[in-house]
């Protein structure tokens, strides 16, 4: 045994005979790597030198790099960073910039046309173009550009091989560059060379380098083309197809190839994780152990430890949303620790969420304050502790002037270590190894200093974030047999099979795009990608005659069906001579799981008896039940409830409980419709005032900025416009009256078995007797009332908590603005209400008041008893913002059908 096996065909001799091999890509490289590395154990070697296996643009940094450090050359490369600045300098000088995208994106556009420019040789000609205003501008700043980088002594990657070309070129004496060139060169996976390495290539084999192009290969067995209907059955089908080949083949790799597989990313995960890992939907399961992997990572920016530390960072400057500072408050990676997990949870839930103030954010000293008053501090010492530390560092950051970026990286590092950031739980190989991608990205950020200027904290930081954002992040490779990849990886590896999805002609070969910034005739010319189909075409046809021949078996798949249209397969395909077979007679057909019968089972547990005391929710609790039994139950027996979303200003309820305290306020002070009426305008219009101050106070209280105070004053005038109108109703009402109670809260009562707590809104003494009023700034209506499951059954609370023969009507008070406004209710005579409604059921409201006393006595005591069945009252109204789907067995697929239907869907579940 030699161990060729273990490695692609000619990459043993080609390191026994002591070439070097460079590779198209990093993932090629480290395969090899790990190759050679496993071929030596095999053998049984006890040590063996690295496999020299590099890629081609590592191979050339280093190249340079020694030559910097012996003194054969002074140009300093440039990394992406540092690039980026000099691009946004010139870009930030140039006073005829007019362009709708930021300065950042420009750069990065600017950064891409140079580089294209580089690979193609094309700067020379860029001079003379002609073109756009776009194409002009590029060539004032990529001249400026040139020059800076002439004068400080810099070069960008995309410049390495004509530099390295020229060095080889003049072959003098003393360059060292022979001396760090190798004898040999094989270059294993370029479907295409762009003319700059083409060049650089040339000039070595020139100078005595032998330079071989390794092309891997293996012999095919099976070459297919797979055709389904959509593209969700064509996934399916190749994850069916992977299982079932892996079990057959138990050593064997297998490499599933998307052209766009960042875009589908997401759906290959949950597919792959459903068939070929049913196991890892177990939340609990590391979803790191699983058969497949991904060639292909994510902006470092996305990994939840790293956005935790940007999220503590941004906090030190100023406010941060209260969703992230949730976030921050539930995440493992911020001073976690199990002791305070539920308190933590409990104070966000109930305290940071339910805090009302302008805006949807908190700074760092806000939220310190809110936990030393919070009865909770004592369960979040730790955390409170780490807070206060976190806040000392960052007043004293916010006291600091401009400083280089070595310096506030120091900085970010010991504020995040005073938040205790990455603690709480034991570190994980993948929690290692983003530490250590997150020190990289802070060392890129010292490298900003090479131009010598001081920059605020906050500059130093969005310097970070967009180099998180450029980083991709992919943990080590585990070897899982099963790689998921773009057609570019692929180069320089072989595998025991490949599925191509998406091989489609609407999907493959993928669009390419040309540079807006450089002029399109001279890009037509260097033959750059996006700008001649036939040579795009031509590129896209090498990588799949590649591909086609680095398995045993090859798979191509495509859908019939695809979100831009029907669709053949792709033409490139044509010349591969692939089988064409169905899906049916390639994938074995999986038959549909099969669907288990319930199992009935008598429910004989008894829900445990309410404590003997008052129930908290007043008359919500009927509510909920007269909505729904199950709803009523989860809500206010198990304290189920939703995760309040935040939104910028005032919501709904707030803007409500505003104008109920402004109109209790007011009628506290006036009392009477007559001390209304003799009134004059000026005179209202103070008091109004002054009762609207004092329902905004407390919202008042948070005013920080100037958009603070701004957003009050817009809310005191709509509070003063819709009030005014209300109160101008107030002076038609035909019977003087007097109000009685504002906000009057009654204690104890009982209804039925429950003992509640419930607030009238407003009682109004008039001739004879007393009305009941409800206030109301959305839509009601008093048929609301009149079923056995009524939806706003609190003032028919209200109405049987009171002296029947003292009642004399019950309305809604609607303050709303436009038509909608007025008293809706019923009364016992004509003038107690500008219009009073009719009563259907009953012949009297003294009647009406009996049967709303049966109705909510009898919802009483289901809720009492337990009565937790789920039946909604209308369907899909009653569901439709109920937050206990997750708890209720009602199917929510159904909430988008009809409601015209014969049978409701709860009835299946209360028969099940």
């Amino acid at each position: 045994m030699d161990g060729r096996g273990l490695l692609p065909g000619g990459i043993v001799e080609a390191l026994d005979q002591g070439a070097v091999i460079v590779t198209s890509n990093q993932r090629a490289a480290r395969s090899l790597r790990r190759g050679w590395d496993r071929r030596n154990r095999e053998l049984g070697l006890s040590s063996w030198a690295p496999a020299a296996v590099i890629s081609w643009d590592a191979w050339l940094a280093s190249i340079w790099h020694r030559l910097l450090v012996e003194g054969h050359v002074s140009e300093m490369i440039l990394n992406r960073s540092q690039e980026h600045v000099v691009w946004r300098t010139i870009l930030e000088a140039d006073d005829e910039l007019a362009s709708l995208r930021s300065v950042d994106s420009l750069a990065v556009m600017a950064a891409e046309a140079w580089r294209k420019l580089c690979h193609y040789d094309g700067q020379s000609r860029l001079w003379g173009a002609i073109g756009t205003s776009d194409t002009r501008s590029f060539q004032r700043w990529a001249r400026t550009f040139e020059r800076r980088c002439q004068a400080e002594g810099f070069i960008v990657l995309a410049q390495l091989e004509d530099k390295l070309r020229e060095l080889c070129e003049k072959n003098v004496a003393g360059t060292g560059f022979f001396e760090l060139t190798p004898k040999k060169v094989v270059l294993v996976g370029f479907d295409h060379m762009i003319p700059a390495q083409r060049r650089l290539v040339d000039a070595l084999r020139s100078a005595a380098v032998q330079v071989e192009d390794l092309r891997l290969a293996v012999s095919t067995r099976r070459s297919v083309l797979v055709e389904a209907e959509e593209e969700h059955q064509e996934l399916l089908l190749a994850a069916r197809w992977v299982r079932k080949f892996l079990e057959e083949n138990a050593d064997a790799t297998v490499s599933v190839i998307v052209p766009a597989l960042e875009n589908e990313r997401r759906e290959i995960d949950r597919v792959f994780r459903e068939v070929l890992a049913p196991e890892l939907e177990d939340i609990c399961t590391d979803s790191q152990t699983g058969p497949y992997e991904f060639s292909v990572g994510v902006a470092l920016a996305e990994i939840p430890l790293v956005a935790a530390a940007f999220d503590l960072l941004r906090w030190s400057i100023g406010p941060l949303p209260l969703e992230r500072v949730s976030a921050l408050l539930l995440s493992p990676y911020f001073a976690m620790s199990a002791e305070e997990r539920s308190a933590r949870a409990e104070f966000d839930a109930f305290e940071l969420r339910k805090a009302r103030i302008l805006r949807p954010e908190i700074s760092l000293s806000g939220l310190v304050e809110m936990m030393e008053r919070s009865k909770r501090r004592q369960k979040l010492s730790r955390l409170l502790s780490t807070l206060r530390a976190a806040l000392r560092l960052a007043n004293r950051l916010q006291g600091l002037n401009a400083r280089t970026h070595a310096e506030w990286t120091e900085q970010m590092r010991e504020f995040l270590v005073a938040s205790e950031w990455g603690s709480g739980r034991g570190e994980t190989s993948i929690a290692f190894q983003t530490r250590r991608k997150w020190e990289s990205a802070l060392d890129e950020l010292t490298t900003l200093d090479f131009d010598g200027v001081p920059v605020e904290f906050a500059a130093a930081l969005s310097s970070l974030e967009r180099i998180a954002l450029q980083t991709m992040f992919a943990p080590e490779s585990r070897g899982a047999p099963v790689q998921v990849m773009g057609p570019l990886e692929a180069a320089g590896s072989t595998f025991d099979a490949i599925w191509f999805l998406r091989a489609g002609e609407l999907t493959w070969p993928m669009a390419t795009t040309s540079n807006s910034l450089l002029p399109w005739h001279l890009q037509r010319e260097l033959e750059m990608p996006g700008t001649s189909v036939s040579v795009d075409n031509e590129h896209a046809r090498r990588i799949t005659e590649r591909i086609a021949a680095i398995a045993g078996t090859v798979a191509f798949s495509y859908a019939k069906e695809s979100p831009e249209g029907g669709q053949r397969p792709s033409p490139l395909l044509a010349a591969l001579g692939l089988e064409a077979i169905s899906a049916a007679e390639f994938v074995e057909y999986e038959p549909p799981r099969t669907i288990v019968e319930l199992e009935e089972v008598a429910d004989s547990a008894v829900v445990q008896a309410l404590p003997d005391k008052v129930i908290r929710g007043g008359a919500r609790v009927l509510e909920l039940q007269a909505a729904c039994g199950f709803r009523a139950f989860a809500e206010q027996r198990l304290w189920s409830t939703e995760v309040e979303s935040i939104e910028p200003g005032m919501d709904a309820r707030v803007s409500g409980t505003v104008v109920h305290h402004a109109l209790e306020h007011f009628w506290n002070e006036v009392k009477t419709q007559d001390a209304l009426r003799s009134m004059n305008t000026e005179e209202r219009d103070e008091v109004l005032e002054w009762c609207i101050a004092q329902a905004l106070k407390k919202t008042a209280e948070a005013i920080a900025t100037d958009w603070d105070e701004a957003y009050i004053d817009v809310q005191r005038k709509r509070l003063r416009k819709l009030l005014s109108g209300w109160l101008e109703l107030e002076l038609e009402r035909e019977l003087p009256f007097e109000v009685k109670l504002s906000e009057k809260k009654l204690d104890d009562v009982r209804v039925g078995p429950l003992r509640l707590n419930v607030r009238l809104d407003r009682v109004d003494v008039v001739e004879g007797g007393e009305v009941l009023i409800d206030y109301k700034t959305g839509s009601a209506s008093p048929n609301d009332w009149l079923t056995s499951r009524p939806d706003a059954p609190q003032l028919p609370l209200y109405a049987i908590l009171t002296q029947e023969d003292q009642l004399r009507g019950v309305a809604f008070g609607l303050v709303r603005a436009g038509e909608g406004r007025g008293l809706k209710g019923y009364a016992t005579c004509d003038g107690i209400l500008p219009k009073a409604s009719k009563l259907r059921e009953a012949p009297t409201l003294e009647a009406q008041i009996e049967r709303w006393r049966e109705v909510l006595i009898a919802l009483a005591e289901e809720f009492s008893s337990g009565d937790a069945r789920v039946q909604p009252k209308t369907y899909p109204g009653s569901c439709s913002h109920c937050e206990q789907r997750l708890l209720c067995r009602l199917d929510v697929s159904l909430l988008e059908e009809d409601e015209d239907q014969d049978e409701s869907p709860w009835a299946e579940v209360s028969r099940g």
